[in-house]
Parts: C-alpha cells; sequence; structure tokens
C-alpha cells in the first residue's frame, strides 16, 4: 500500500518531458491508457508497462488512442486479459469485439530471459482475439511473436515490431513476417563472412586481426542493444548519435567502444589500448550487415550462435587450434551429462566451447527443474478459483520468485546468489595459454549468457585462481598436439605461468577456496623458477614430454576422486607400443568409461590431419584404490614364487656359466677349491626398486661372481685361485660375457613375463566393462562442414552408452548385455 497520498490533480501530458520516464509522484504512477493514478508499491511491472507504452507511442507511432491497457476478451472476470492491447487505427479500437487487434503485449517486471509459457494471459488473449502479433517484455529482453496459422497455440520469433505505419502496407508486413527469430546456419555464415570481406578488402585485414574487430563490435551491439532503450543497433542509431555529437567529441564509433571497454571494464576483455582500428563508414557497413537482430531481444543461444558461428568455420583453418567441432563437443558433453553444482574445468579451453556447452547442458536442467515448479505452482493457484486478478498476480508473483533462479548475474553484469548465477560464476572455470583464446573464450560465454569469470589467461598446467588439484567433478578439455613441455619452461618464467602473490589475489582466492587453495598456493609458490614438468610424476627429470600427454596426467590431478574426465588424444596416445606405459599408468588411477575413435576427418586442416579418439575416464575413489591394491596383491600371491623359482633356476644354470665358462681345467679347478671350503658363486639376486610409473616390478639384479667361505688349507687356495686366474685368460673372458649377457638378458624376460602375467592377472581381477566404438561419420566433413545435413552417428552412439551404462550399474550380467546399435563398433 502506498506510503504517500495520491495526487488530487491529472498531469497536462502523458508524460514529462525527460526522455523515457514517467509522471510519478511518491509511490504513485500516472497511466495514460486509463487517465488515473496507480499505486506502484510493489508493482515492478507497471513501471516496465508504462515504460513500453511511452516507447510504443515514441519509437514506433502509435497513439494511445489505438491502445488499451488490461483489455478482456469478453465481459466476466475469467476471461483472457493482455496488458497491452493495440488496433490498426483508433476507430478500430473503438468499434467493438467484433474488431480484432493487430499486436498483443504482455510485460513482466523479472529481467529474466522471456519464456513464451510465463505469458500465457497474453498469449492466451492473443489466440482468442485472432491477432497475429504478440510481444512479451520485461525489465531486460522483448521478444516479438507471429502466431502460426492451421496451429493452434503455435508461435515462432521474428525479428521486429511492426511500427503504426506499417499497417496497411502488404509489402512491409510481409517482409516482418518473413524476418524470423532463429536465423539458420546457412545465413549466419553469409553474413558473418560478408563482415569478414568488408575488413578484408577495406583494410586489407588478416583473419585474426578481423576475428578481433567484428568481436569487438558485437559486444558494441550488446552493450547499446541491451539497455532496451535504443531497440536494434542500427545505422539509424548512429545516426541520431552522430546528429548530437560535437567537433571535439571522438567518432561515433570509437565513442561507443570506449564506452563498451567501461562497461565491460570488471571482465578483462579489453586493454586500455584497445582500439577499433577501423573508418567510420567501415564501422557503419558492419553495423548494416549486423543490423538483422537485436543481441538484447533474442536469447542466449541464439547470441551464442551468432558468435560461435563467427568462431566457426570461416576461420577454421587460420585459427583451427582453438576449436573442437560442435558435434563433439556435443557428445562430450552430454555422455559426461554435468549436474547442477558440480565444478566443471577445461584447462586448455580454447575458445571455450566445451564450457559453453557444459553450461548450456546444466543451465538446461535448471530450466526443466523451475518449469516443473511453475507448473505446479500455477495448477495449485488456478485450483483456488480466486478472483482472476488474484490469481493472476499470485501466479505471477511464483514466476517472478522462481524466473529469479536463471538469472545468471544481476544487472551490473556481477555475481549473483541464484541456481544459474552459481552456476556462472562459481562451477565453470577454464584458462589457455593463448590470450586471443582465453579473451574468445570470455567473450564466448558472454554471448551464450555469462560464466566468464572462470576464464584466464594462464598456462593450463600452473594453477590459478579456483584451478587446482582434487577441486573438479568434471575435466573436459582438448589438449594441444605436436608440441611439447621443455625443460625450460619454468613456473612464474613468463606471463602465461605467473603466480600471483597481491594481497588482493591472495584474500579473494582464501575467502573464496579455504584451505585447499591455501595449499596448492603454498606449494605452487614453492615451485617458483622450477621446471614445470618437476610438478609432475611422468615428467619430473625429463628433458620434455609431449604437451597432451602431460595434460593428461594434469587433467586427472585436477580431478576429485570419483571425478570424471572427457578428453581428445591422438591415436598414437592409445596404441602406440612406446606408450604402453601411459596407458598402464592412466589404469592405476581411473577407469576407463569409453574410447571413441573419431574419423580422420574430425581434425584436419590445411597443416595436418590429426587421428584422434575420445577418452572418458573416472578417477579413482577410494574403494577403487582398495580394489586396485587388492588386485596387486592378489596377483603378487599368484605369480611371485613361480617368477622367483625362475630366477633361481636361470641364475643357477647360466650363473654357472658365467664362472666356469663351461671349461673342464676351471671346473677342476674350482672343485678342488670347493674342498677347501671356497666357492665361487653369483651374489644372490635382489629385486629392484619399483619403477616410479607405471605400476610393475622392479628390474632384477645381480652381482659380478665372487669367492665366499673360508679355506682350511690358505695357501693352497691361494695357489688354486692363481690357477684359476690364469685359466680364465681373455678368450675365457669373452665367453663368460656372452653368457653374462645371456643372464640378465634372461632376468629381463623373467621380468617382463612377470609384470606381464602381473598386469594381466590385475585386469582379471580388477574387471571392468569399458564402452568402445569407431563412428564413421561425426558431423563434420574434411573440409570443416558441419549442420543438420552432415551425416551423425554420434546421437545414436550416445543412446549405446546409455544402454550400456545402464546394463553396467545393473551388474554387468554378460547374458544380459544389451544389443547396442552401434553405427561402428572397434
Amino acid at each position: 500500500m502506498a506510503a504517500t497520498k495520491k495526487p488530487k490533480t491529472a498531469p497536462t501530458t502523458p508524460w514529462p518531458a525527460t526522455p523515457e520516464s514517467l509522471h510519478t509522484d511518491g509511490d504513485w504512477i500516472w497511466i495514460p491508457l486509463k487517465g488515473e493514478w496507480r499505486d506502484s508499491t510493489g508493482k515492478p511491472e507497471e513501471l516496465v508497462r508504462q515504460k513500453f507504452v511511452r516507447h510504443l507511442c515514441e519509437n514506433y507511432g502509435y497513439s494511445l488512442d489505438q491502445m488499451r491497457q488490461e483489455q478482456r476478451m469478453i465481459s466476466g472476470s475469467r476471461s483472457a486479459r493482455a496488458d497491452i492491447v493495440i488496433w490498426e487505427t483508433a476507430a478500430k479500437a473503438n468499434a467493438g469485439p467484433g474488431v480484432s487487434p493487430v499486436l498483443v503485449i504482455e510485460c513482466k517486471a523479472e529481467s529474466v530471459e522471456i519464456n513464451l509459457r510465463d505469458y500465457y494471459q497474453g498469449e492466451s488473449y492473443t489466440r482468442s482475439a485472432a491477432c497475429e502479433f504478440f510481444i512479451t517484455t520485461n525489465n531486460r529482453f522483448t521478444a516479438i511473436f507471429k502466431l502460426v496459422p492451421g496451429a493452434p497455440g503455435d508461435f515462432v520469433q521474428i525479428n521486429e515490431i511492426p511500427k503504426a505505419s506499417d499497417w496497411g502496407d502488404a509489402k512491409r508486413l510481409e517482409e516482418i513476417r518473413s524476418k524470423l527469430r532463429v536465423f539458420n546456419r546457412k545465413e549466419f555464415q553469409d553474413l558473418l563472412f560478408k563482415c569478414h570481406s568488408i575488413l578484408r578488402d577495406v583494410h586489407k585485414m588478416d583473419p585474426g586481426r578481423a576475428f578481433d574487430t567484428i568481436s569487438k563490435i558485437l559486444f558494441v551491439k550488446m552493450y547499446v542493444e541491451r539497455s532496451g532503450l535504443h531497440g536494434t543497433f542500427t545505422v539509424d542509431f548512429l545516426d541520431r548519435r552522430a546528429s548530437t555529437r560535437l567537433p571535439t567529441d571522438p567518432e561515433v564509433h570509437d565513442g561507443l567502444f570506449e564506452q563498451t571497454k567501461a562497461y565491460y571494464k570488471a571482465d578483462d576483455l579489453f586493454t586500455a589500448a584497445d582500439r577499433l582500428e577501423i573508418s567510420e563508414a567501415t564501422f557503419r557497413r558492419l553495423v548494416k550487415e549486423l543490423e538483422r537482430f537485436d543481441l538484447s531481444k533474442t536469447s542466449d543461444d541464439i547470441k551464442g550462435l551468432a558468435f560461435e558461428k563467427f568462431l566457426g568455420n570461416t576461420f577454421r583453418g587460420e585459427l583451427g587450434q582453438f576449436f573442437t567441432p560442435r558435434p563433439v563437443v556435443d557428445f562430450m558433453v552430454s555422455l559426461l551429462d554435468p549436474q547442477e553444482g558440480e565444478l566443471i574445468c577445461d584447462p586448455a579451453s580454447g575458445s571455450g566451447g566445451f564450457l559453453i556447452r557444459a553450461f548450456e547442458h546444466v543451465r538446461g536442467l535448471v530450466a526443466a527443474d523451475i518449469q516443473k515448479e511453475k507448473d505446479k505452482a500455477q495448477a495449485e493457484i488456478e485450483a483456488k478459483k480466486l478472483p482472476i486478478e488474484e490469481e493472476e498476480r499470485l501466479i505471477d508473483e511464483a514466476f517472478a520468485r522462481l524466473n529469479r533462479e536463471l538469472l545468471p548475474s544481476d544487472d551490473n553484469n556481477k555475481p549473483i546468489d541464484t541456481r544459474v548465477g552459481r552456476l556462472a560464476w562459481n562451477c565453470v572455470f577454464g584458462c589457455d595459454a593463448e590470450p586471443r583464446a582465453a579473451r574468445t573464450a570470455k567473450m564466448n560465454m558472454i554471448m551464450h549468457g555469462d560464466g566468464h569469470g572462470g576464464i584466464h589467461y594462464h598456462d593450463g598446467l600452473v594453477d590459478i585462481n579456483g584451478i587446482f588439484p582434487g577441486r573438479f567433478d568434471i575435466i573436459i578439455t582438448n589438449p594441444p598436439f605436436g608440441s611439447n613441455v621443455g625443460d625450460d619452461q619454468k613456473v612464474g618464467g613468463s606471463e602465461e605461468t605467473r603466480v600471483p602473490t597481491d594481497d588482493a589475489y591472495v584474500n579473494r582466492c582464501e575467502s573464496r577456496y579455504g584451505e585447499p587453495w591455501r595449499e596448492s598456493h603454498a606449494a605452487i609458490q614453492k615451485a617458483m623458477g622450477s621446471k614445470i614438468l618437476d610438478l609432475y610424476e611422468i615428467g619430473k627429470g625429463k628433458k620434455n614430454r609431449a604437451t597432451e600427454i602431460v595434460f593428461v596426467e594434469r587433467c586427472l590431478k585436477l580431478l576429485k576422486p570419483g571425478g570424471r574426465m572427457g578428453i581428445v588424444l591422438p591415436d598414437g596416445n592409445l596404441n602406440n607400443p612406446s606408450l604402453t606405459w601411459l596407458r598402464r599408468w592412466c589404469e592405476g588411477k581411473a577407469r576407463i568409461l569409453a574410447v571413441v575413435s573419431l574419423p580422420e576427418e574430425t581434425f584436419s586442416s590445411a597443416k595436418a590431419t590429426v587421428k584422434a579418439s575420445l577418452v572418458f575416464v573416472r578417477r579413482f575413489t577410494e574403494a577403487d584404490e582398495t580394489a586396485w591394491e587388492a588386485a596387486w596383491a592378489t596377483a603378487h600371491a599368484t605369480h611371485d614364487a613361480a617368477f622367483n623359482a625362475k630366477r633361481d633356476a636361470i641364475c643357477a644354470d647360466i650363473g654357472r656359466k658365467v664362472i666356469t665358462v663351461e671349461d673342464d681345467e676351471i671346473e677342476g679347478i674350482l672343485a678342488d677349491l670347493s674342498k677347501l671350503g671356497i666357492e665361487r658363486c653369483l651374489p644372490e639376486w635382489r629385486a629392484g626398486p619399483e619403477p616410479d610409473y607405471p605400476r610393475g616390478i622392479g628390474a632384477t639384479k645381480v652381482g659380478k661372481p665372487t669367492w665366499k667361505g673360508t679355506a682350511k688349507d690358505a695357501k693352497k687356495a691361494t695357489q688354486l685361485k692363481r690357477d684359476y686366474g690364469a685359466a680364465f685368460d681373455t678368450a675365457k673372458q669373452k665367453q663368460s660375457d656372452a653368457f653374462w649377457r645371456d643372464l640378465t638378458a634372461g632376468l629381463r624376460a623373467i621380468d617382463a613375463a612377470q609384470d606381464a602375467a602381473l598386469w594381466a592377472t590385475v585386469r582379471e581381477v580388477f574387471d571392468y566393462p569399458v564402452f568402445v566404438a569407431a563412428p564413421k561419420t561425426v558431423g563434420i566433413t574434411s573440409t570443416g562442414d558441419t549442420g543438420e545435413t552432415v551425416p551423425n552417428e554420434l546421437p545414436a552412439l550416445l543412446e549405446a552408452y546409455r544402454s550400456f551404462e545402464t546394463w553396467v550399474e545393473a551388474g554387468a550380467d554378460p547374458a544380459q548385455i544389451p544389443g547396442f546399435l552401434l553405427p561402428s563398433a572397434a
């Protein structure tokens, strides 16, 4: 209830002279369409409605005489009503219920993505009134829908609101109807290629510079349109800005970019020195191309699609190292199935494709859950049969409360404590050592609806901010191939490997991540100046390691026990005999869930083609580690005695030959020495230390022959030893050395055989099924084309994996194994 008294006099004008403002007096707001003051306490949707009424009049040419507010279809308290209804003319507005309106508008207060189902009253009115166009608006977004003829209740989103002057112009109205909001893949490719061509032809830009420039312009566009006050960012908008520009002011495009930089300052998207570096005329040409869609009035999916298509095939050859094909990304994220509250990281995030898809996946789960809650709340309220105004108020309040959980950020682009806000700001992390890629990932995340706060320009092998070991539920990545981590790369030795120590950084991280971060930060500080390779078990002491191999360990270390990982790896890591050690090392750290071999064309460019596979694992839990150790104990109990007996036998057999070289004279001398109590023998063999990795047995060691025993007749024994030495001439020594080599080779063979037997037994004891497949098509051609028309067996493969997963969870009974509909099994 208003805390101030209702004003007694009416304003002389519908709105104040100040642009975009309303007549207000304390808690009261003037309603021009009703000719009355109305208490606005607790009614933010009323402010939205009145601002939009003024917007329609001043920017679209409608008169108040053409409009009605809170209009019902028929008399009675329970008929459908709409917030704002507009007729083609004032005369038709007064003609009675038989004349259909041309626009129906429904207003809400919540600043969330438009959901047509939330606007059920206006949508129902639109259908009942046989109106073609329905508009939904709230604090941030406006969406325009067109009724689909012959499909009751079916609407499609279009691009713009018809102006008052458009009615009666059949050609113009058809143009508006045909501008669907959902752009197809070809339209985006054509649009962005045209932008790229303009920059190439006019400013001679290479693809990288063109990429940066169009990215900046997209952000200017989003900044302008996000306010909701200017409509679509068009050349008309530029003309209006130019008309008020003073000679001393910067050019319009430069001024807009500076404002955009200021708006996104906290996000580290742009440096102070960043400029557009194009002419005003070129800027206008690009704006003209991009004005077809309004970034503020369309869903995050469409904004993301606009940006992602720009990142995709147009620049795949030149910037291909930043991208994983979308069909592969979709498959990997869907298979890992991240859930609300799980922490997700890509330590080699490139342009952010995996993180964006994971964000969308979880946000979709949240949105579906919120929709169920809204449907339940609406049904419960409607069951009470309250007066319609009270019913609508309660439903709106319930929707507003639930919709708030879908907000990723507050109005100032800062963190917000909502379900999607916690996802965006607390659950998504990534980094890339290439600055353009890292900035692109941030931009890409913002275009898709936020989640950019955890993205960093940094080497993924060195901890930064919230990226440290043992923290994540899901790691999903495509690490760089074909490069090495060398022993010259040091912690803190470059900007990419920096270890921030300033108080602001330390205090922020300590307060956010607590003791685990403090331990990690202390360890990385202690490692300052040391080799990055020395941070890793498989890199310690090495001169270099392939980058993707080091990333395997990094990713496993980042996971919590039980955490899941999906990683793209070259097939050589999986089948090269020289990397058997890596595969065994991984087996002792994680359960392999699935291996999917990709066609060669999946990762191909002008420079190279890399045959790769998708590997999915789950890091060992404590129970897994216990079972793993038990399997090794069983294996040793099964095999150690037999292989030790073989070592004893070979040392006795060939060891004797090393000493005697099977020479009768030498054997006679040794027999005489034996009678005196002196023996020539090899020391007992001993097991060497177990290797650091992978799990196995240590190499068997045996020493050179020695004399043992105490002679009964020392003088005679000394002479016999001299005789032995004399008989053991150079030729005999060569023979002995040959036997020694046979012995060591034999011991190595026994070691290898025991190692193989141990691993075979461990795998038998610690046995579990692994999903393996080799699809022939994965939604991308050798030229980089993707889309609905490109064959893609991955969706069917995902269904097969789900069947496999269900079978495994049920106990993996071989008799019950499902008939997987694999497109192609390996």
